[in-house]
């Protein structure tokens, strides 16, 4: 299982991890060190990839900036499950989750019109969330396909995400 750093390209100049290798739960930090990181603190999003090529958030870390602005830290701790593909789930630095996000019914993406998304959503009760859909292009790019907002109830996110007309 292998996980990269996310984060604007443009003021980041070194990303590490403190090791090569991790077992599971283990402790782990990340350093970044860049030009203008800002004065508040940044949102460092790890990702794992799959077999497949495809890209999951696993967690969301914040990390202050120090007085430069030229460095951080973020600590997290390895997932002790592997990460599953098709079921994301993101973490959020103040604890709250989003899981289990997924299409209610496959057959949606064959027809015009909507493709109803469900998600968990501990943590974000009443809050709206926007879920945006996202395709593969023929390059490897992500192309966005549609979007939605929803609005949080019993901890359960459903948005029904309209389709643009192109889905290349």
């Amino acid at each position: 299982m292998a996980f990269v750093l996310v984060v604007p390209s443009q003021r980041v100049v070194v990303r590490r991890w403190d090791k090569a290798h991790y077992q599971p739960g283990e402790a782990c930090r990340l350093s970044v060190l860049g030009r203008g990181l800002g004065k508040g603190p940044l949102t460092i999003t790890v990702e794992s990839e799959s077999e497949g090529g495809i890209w999951t958030p696993v967690a969301k870390l914040r990390a202050e900036a120090g007085a430069g602005e030229s460095e951080t830290v973020a600590s997290w701790r390895f997932p002790k499950e592997p990460v599953v593909p098709g079921a994301a789930t993101v973490r959020e630095a103040d604890g709250s989750m989003l899981s289990h996000a997924r299409f209610e019914d496959l057959r949606d993406l064959e027809r015009d019109g909507a493709v109803w998304m469900l998600a968990q959503a501990h943590g974000f009760e009443g809050g709206c969330l926007q879920v945006l859909l996202e395709r593969e292009g023929e390059r490897g790019e992500w192309l966005p396909v549609g979007g939605a907002v929803a609005t949080v109830r019993s901890s359960s996110l459903r948005a029904a995400v309209s389709l643009n007309a192109s889905k290349e």
